[in-house]
């Protein structure tokens, strides 16, 4: 795999939670999605928010781990987003056990 970063724009239903439960929920919200990949060392991240705002109202960012072309770890978010998962399946990786 080589190198990259790309943007592109997506629109999803968001829930915000914690521990006690359902903060926030928004259907419809147009997000600005970032996804990027650094073959040196098999690390990669994102970062999305939502347009509206400019990231004031929705706002996440995390790491991915690679072993080869398999992702095996990530954080920053409890769930990583299908969106993240599909474009980086587009991509050639291997991402079926993040599923």
């Amino acid at each position: 795999m080589n190198d990259f970063e790309e943007s592109f724009e997506f629109v999803e239903g968001l829930v915000k939670e914690n521990s006690f439960g359902v903060i926030k929920e928004e259907d419809g919200v147009k997000l600005n999605v970032s996804v990027g990949y650094r073959a040196k060392d098999s690390y990669g991240w994102f970062e999305f928010y939502d347009l509206k705002s400019g990231g004031e109202k929705w706002y996440a960012e995390g790491g991915l781990w690679f072993k080869g072309n398999e992702l095996t770890d990530y954080d920053g978010v409890f769930a990583l987003p299908h969106f993240v998962l599909d474009y980086l399946d587009k991509r050639g990786f291997d991402v079926k056990e993040m599923r």
